[in-house]
């Protein structure tokens, strides 16, 4: 029958019964089973990145209270100034968002320490998905409390609810614009802002997740335009989270400028050059350098002679990027453009087979190879600093074990739900569903492998969703036809 407001409800319970208080306490606990890997290597697993959010985190709430005598992070590429004195204000501060560094920081400092971190984002990210379960799947538990128990042992979901990293909340778009495809339709209006509100956080965690996001929207609503369902609501929930962060960021670029002009409104403000350091190391950006530099007066040019070879020289090792001074830091990142577009008409080819090459290897790449565990358990709970990633330090056996079984157990996923598409096991909202999962994986690997660089990283935030709507798509009883033969139940 009909609920409040054309929300449909089935056997007297809403549609999305998980999608609640009762859902979210659920994901809290699930989120708790899933980080077994915090328990088993005494503490949840880092990236490089971690102590730098952090870190920028704590400069953040300094300066909101008034403190400018603030250090530059720890590890920080550009983050002081020639001399190596801390500078106050945001200027100096190289960021990939400062929402999350905001997170880390304030979830961090907590009794749970990094382990809160983790675990908070783990059961956001558990309980969007949560959103696609229908009243019908619930009828029979155990197939999905099955699929969740191998998820935990097989697959990188439990992995990234143990990374304190905002990689497990880009998993977050996907389930977001899949639900705004059809199941929207039937949710509450409170759900429906919850749900806008959280996709709004997932994409301004990182900035890769902005292209990510805006892409889905676009399909979303061609397809539901092609068939007749577009309406504004639904254009002003796929296409308002993006412009939010977008506006907040370009606030952000004219805020932490010291000379605000019209390059200082950028979608990614204060980032690292990461195109330009991708370019360099596929060849295209330092066969042009080589040829422009002295000549074109390139801040790239006093630093480098002759140009590196790659992304770590260029971006991380002592004597480049991460020892210049501010100023020559904000021409790199002016000039950034520039160098790319010189360098791609010179050679669109090998520029553009690089980009394919990357983009194919990251679609493929899954796994934990850029995991690190913290180098002491006390790390975990930071109180005035977390210690940077000790990349000499030799991974435990269970984390190199379980990379090759989340590589492994990734495929076999995959190879079932093509099976289940070709014998009818996976119905037609499930095929839709993993077509939209299927653009997400691909423009992901373009964004993160083609512009930056093919990592485990990247596409496993988003493959854990493969097995997960696997064993929601194939649950028993959703595939029950009417006499009529339409489908019930479907998610």
């Amino acid at each position: 029958m009909a609920g409040a407001r054309g929300v449909q409800v089935v056997d007297g319970r809403s549609p999305t019964p998980l999608f609640g208080p009762a859902g979210l306490a659920l994901a809290f606990l699930l989120a708790l089973i899933a980080s077994w890997p915090m328990l088993a290597l005494q503490g949840p697993l880092v990236f490089f990145d971690t102590v730098q959010y952090y870190d920028r985190g704590g400069k953040l709430i300094a300066m909101v209270f008034g403190s400018q005598e603030v250090a530059a992070p720890v590890g920080d590429a550009g983050g002081a100034t020639a001399g190596g004195q801390g500078e106050p204000g945001l200027t100096g501060i190289r960021i990939r968002s400062l929402p999350y560094a905001l997170y880390t920081y304030l979830s961090a400092n907590t009794p749970l320490g990094l382990y809160f971190t983790c675990l908070v984002q783990g059961a956001i990210a558990i309980w969007v998905f949560f959103a696609l379960v229908p009243a019908a799947a619930l009828r029979r538990s155990w197939w999905l409390w099955a699929g969740f128990a191998l998820m935990v042992v097989f697959t990188a979901l439990p992995w990234f609810v143990s990374y304190a990293m905002p990689d497990i909340l880009g998993a977050i778009l996907p389930v977001y614009y899949i639900i705004l495809l059809r199941r929207i339709d039937r949710m509450a209006a409170w759900q429906r802002w919850v749900l806008a509100l959280l996709a709004t956080a997932a994409i301004a965690v990182h900035y890769g997740n902005q292209p990510l996001a805006a892409v889905l929207a676009v399909v979303v609503l061609a397809w539901r335009g092609f068939e007749g369902r577009f309406g504004w609501r639904i254009a002003l929930m796929a296409i308002g989270p993006v412009v939010a962060v977008l506006s907040f960021n370009f606030a952000v670029g004219v805020a932490t400028s010291d000379q605000p002009t019209a390059k200082s409104v950028s979608a990614a403000p204060k980032r690292l050059p990461i195109l330009l350091a991708r370019s360099i190391e596929d060849g295209p950006a330092r066969w042009y350098l080589d040829d422009a530099c002295p000549q074109a007066g390139y801040a790239m040019c006093e630093i480098f002679d002759p140009m590196p070879e790659n992304i770590t020289a260029f971006l991380w090792e002592q004597g480049g990027y991460a020892g210049a001074s501010d100023a020559q830091i904000a021409r790199i990142n002016e000039e950034e453009n520039a160098i790319l577009w010189e360098a791609f008409k010179r050679y669109p080819i090998q520029q553009t087979r690089a980009l394919v090459r990357n983009a194919g290897l990251q679609a493929v790449k899954v796994g934990l190879d850029d995991m690190w565990t913290l180098t002491r358990p006390a790390d975990a709970f930071p109180g005035d600093e977390i210690e940077p990633v000790d990349a000499e330090r030799e991974k435990p056996g269970q984390l190199l074990m379980f990379d090759r079984i989340v590589s492994v157990a990734t495929l076999v996923a995959v190879l079932l739900v093509l099976a289940g598409m070709a014998t009818g096991r996976i119905g037609p909202r499930g095929r839709e569903a993993f077509v939209l999962l299927a653009v997400a994986l691909a423009v992901n690997a373009a964004v993160f492998g083609g512009l930056s660089a093919p990592v485990d990283r990247y596409q496993g935030r988003l493959a854990w969703l493969i097995p997960a709507m696997l064993v929601l798509y194939t649950a028993p009883g959703l595939g029950v036809r009417t006499r009529y033969g339409t489908p019930q139940g479907r998610p």
